[in-house]
């Protein structure tokens, strides 16, 4: 029989994509983690990550296992607290929308998977919120910031698209491509090619923009990062041309108890 603690290192490491995030989820030592997945993979006979500098990536196994095992071990993990029956604290979360919630999800089912009682609740308006994932320029009034991450912009194409094949871009190459609107960004759209031309699209968040950049829409610059996140889509620099950086990070409300789900989040989220 797979032990519970077993299974729990496994799915945290599946969701974090590392040995060392799946460890700080966990609050054990990161050679605990590895040894036992290393074990499992012995129990199972076969691989279940493929390791490498840049993290973990699953085999078709890993994923069915994970599958397979993600809800019982939810619900197991948390069965005691569940008896005791204590009311569900909403916290409220605002995610911006030139950010992807890829780099946060498993830090949120991190923190439920440590207090079960937690119900996450989401909100356009920044000013509602407990927790935010956001740029330090957009920043509500009455919450602190934990910076995270500093990041490029990169230009955006779909995998197919012919100038996804260059290994840089340069301002000219892009004069006639169509180009998709982010007007929601900080930065929203500062490398703008000519201010009277029209865009293919306007869209409303990153997740829909990336949307349509996989389905050769058009264009579109977007932080590194959301390259993690899909592919289908490739990222390219632009040669010659200062496109910028954001800062990112968790915001939090100036309380004991929105501070202290931050602090966490932090130690196990990857924006």
């Amino acid at each position: 029989m797979i032990e519970l603690t077993t299974l729990r290192y496994f799915t945290s490491a599946f969701e974090t994509k590392t040995f060392s995030q799946a460890a700080r989820v966990n609050d054990v030592s990161q050679p605990t983690v590895s040894a036992a997945i290393q074990k499992l993979e012995n129990r199972l006979g076969a691989v279940l990550f493929q390791r490498s500098k840049s993290g973990l990536t699953p085999t078709p196994l890993a994923t069915r296992l994970y599958h397979d095992t993600v809800d019982s071990v939810a619900h197991l993990a948390s069965l005691d607290l569940r008896m005791q029956k204590e009311p569900h604290q909403l916290v409220r979360i605002h995610s911006a929308p030139d950010m992807l919630l890829e780099g946060v999800a498993a830090g949120l089912n991190a923190l439920r998977q440590r207090s079960p009682n937690l119900m996450f609740g989401f909100t356009e308006d920044p000013k509602d919120c407990d927790l935010g994932f956001l740029s330090d320029s957009c920043v509500p009034a009455g919450h602190d910031f934990i910076p995270m991450a500093e990041e490029p912009f990169r230009v955006a194409f779909g995998r197919f698209h012919p100038l996804a094949q260059l290994p840089e871009i340069r301002l000219n190459d892009l004069r006639d491509q169509p180009l998709i609107h982010r007007p929601y960004c900080p930065n929203a759209d500062h490398m703008e090619l000519d201010a009277t031309r029209s865009f293919a699209a306007e869209a409303m968040n990153d997740a829909q923009l990336l949307d349509l950049v996989a389905a050769g829409l058009g264009v579109a610059f977007v932080p590194l990062s959301h390259g993690r996140a899909r592919d289908d889509i490739t990222l390219r620099p632009l040669t010659g041309t200062d496109t910028g950086t954001r800062r990112v990070g968790i915001s939090h409300r100036k309380s004991v108890f929105a501070a202290t789900l931050a602090d966490r989040l932090a130690k196990v989220s990857n924006l």
